[in-house]
Order: C-alpha cells, then sequence, then structure tokens
C-alpha cells in the first residue's frame, strides 16, 4: 500500500470508528479506488453507512486533507443487491431478470468490492462471501457477453458496408469489453475501463484489426474475440462433454458469439440465437480456431 492509499486508510478508519461509535450506521463499507487497491494522492474516500430507519442525507467534507465522500443506504436496498447474486436464473424465453441485473450492474460491482469495517478489530473484511461472488462473477461474465454480442452485430453491418472508421472505433469497445470479461471470469469486479487493464492476468492482447481482414474478404480476423468470449464464459460454466459436429452456421466466424443462460447453451449473431450442447459448443470453438492467425 503506498503511502496516500495509507493516509486515506488511517482516514477512513476514523470516520468509520466514528460512525458505529456514534450510533449512525450498523455498518460502514468502504468502496471506490481506496478498497480497490487503486487509491493515490488525489485519490477521495468513499464510505456507505448501512442505517436503519429513514435514511439521512449525509454530506461529504474535508478530512486531515482528504475529502471523504459519504452515503446512507437501507438495509432493505443491501438485501435486494444480495438476493440477485443468489442464482443465475436468466433464461433466453425470459430475459426480465437479465434486464434487472444489467441495470443494478454498477450498484453490484460496489457491492462486489466493498470492504466492511470492524469496530473491534480496526479491521476491514470484504462485505461479500464466495457464493456471492461467484453469483457476481456468473453474473458480470453474461453481461460483458452481451455487450459483445451488441459490439459484433454494429461489427456485421459496418463492415458489410465498409465504414472502416466506424468499424475501428466499435473494435476499440470491443477491446475493453473483451479485458472486462476475461476480468470478471477471473472473479475480478468490472472496475470502469481505466482500471480494468490493471487487473488484468495476461499480457494485454493485440487490438483487434479489422480492416486487414476485410479487405481479404474474410472474418478470421473476428475468431480471437470469439475465442476469448468462449473461454471467458467456458471458465465460469465448464464443458465436459465430448466433442460433437456443431451446427451449421454457413460462415461460423461472421459475427456469431456464444452466450450462456440457465437454460443452456446459444451460439448468437444479432436476434439469431441457436441452441447448442455443450459438445456443439466445443465442437464450434474447435472449428474458430483452426487455421487461424
Amino acid at each position: 500500500m503506498n503511502p496516500s492509499a495509507q493516509l486515506r486508510r488511517a482516514i477512513a478508519d476514523k470516520v468509520a470508528h466514528g460512525l458505529l461509535g456514534s450510533g449512525k450506521a450498523r455498518e460502514v463499507w468502504l468502496e471506490g479506488a481506496l478498497a480497490c487497491g487503486f487509491a493515490h494522492a488525489a485519490s477521495d474516500i468513499d464510505l456507505r453507512g448501512i442505517v436503519d430507519g429513514e435514511v439521512p442525507v449525509w454530506r461529504s467534507g474535508v478530512v486531515d486533507g482528504v475529502r471523504v465522500d459519504l452515503q446512507a443506504t437501507a438495509p432493505q436496498q443491501v438485501d435486494e443487491l444480495r438476493h440477485l447474486l443468489s442464482s443465475f436464473d436468466v433464461r433466453r424465453g425470459d430475459l426480465e431478470s437479465f434486464r434487472l441485473v444489467r441495470a443494478a450492474m454498477h450498484d453490484l460491482m460496489c457491492l462486489r468490492s466493498a470492504l466492511s469495517y470492524s469496530y473491534r478489530s480496526g479491521n476491514w473484511q470484504p462485505v461479500l462471501g464466495p457464493r456471492e461472488c461467484q453469483g457476481y462473477r456468473h453474473w458480470a461474465v453474461a453481461d460483458q457477453a452481451e455487450v459483445a454480442a451488441s459490439l459484433a452485430e454494429d461489427l456485421t453491418g459496418l463492415v458489410a458496408d465498409g465504414l472502416a472508421e466506424s468499424t475501428l472505433v466499435v473494435c476499440r469497445k470491443l477491446d475493453t469489453c473483451l479485458t472486462a470479461i476475461e476480468c470478471a471470469a477471473a472473479g475480478h469486479p468490472v472496475l470502469g475501463d481505466k482500471w480494468l487493464p490493471l487487473l488484468a492476468d495476461a499480457q494485454p492482447a493485440r487490438p483487434i484489426e479489422p480492416v486487414r481482414a476485410h479487405t481479404a474478404g474474410a472474418w478470421q480476423w473476428f475468431r480471437p474475440v470469439q475465442r476469448r468470449v468462449t473461454t471467458a464464459l467456458l471458465a465460469c460454466w465448464p464443458v465436459d462433454d465430448p466433442v460433437r459436429e456443431p451446427p451449421d452456421l454457413g460462415a461460423p466466424d461472421e459475427g456469431w458469439l456464444p452466450q450462456r443462460y440457465a437454460d443452456g447453451w446459444f451460439l448468437r449473431r444479432g436476434d439469431v440465437h441457436i441452441p447448442a450442447t455443450g459438445g456443439e459448443l466445443l465442437g464450434w470453438l474447435s472449428t474458430i480456431s483452426a487455421d487461424s492467425t
């Protein structure tokens, strides 16, 4: 922990101790850059108090020269977020739960990365247990797979129309999405774009370069995207089925990406979802991995 982070952690200790000791909060959580290990000399301190009764409006202030942002939250709000992490129940025919979770992904990320202060020991401990962290992992990977599918749909149209500049803009967004899905698959919270590269376990991947490929009339440039999304999904939902012949997709690499819901695997391109068994998914992965650069 660098000196700036140490100073801010000491200030967070003092403020949390005071809130708990005065009875203003039943719990105090540390969030933001300080909780995630990225605090620096210009970082604020983000604290959330879990309070009973009417939720007060707290004012932020400066403590020992550092800004402390205080928020108050009712226990019921926390319980609702925890409930979302209790199961991965999204199904292809009923996406309402997926829409609900996707709308709450920022709040779930804050919950996933939050640390709770112990009044007795003075230590900070993760708010979520292993099972809830696994629930967040599933939802975060599925959410980023959905983002990737939406960007891939844009790419099919942009490449077809030869809109090179717009294609590259979408590819840069897709680069970030792939970093996010790999971080989520590795068990990390999906933080803002500026912090994601610091969480990535592997060396930065080569940027997606579609222009060179579509001048040759092929979509092989998209195959690394497919492999990275598939690998992230398989990290959460392993498949040990025998490899089988994949569904006939025509051109298997032209914008197709996998999707995993509670009712199984799908291969998706735009609004088309083709069901696939685990063995067929592995067969498709083998197909798009063959002769790729």
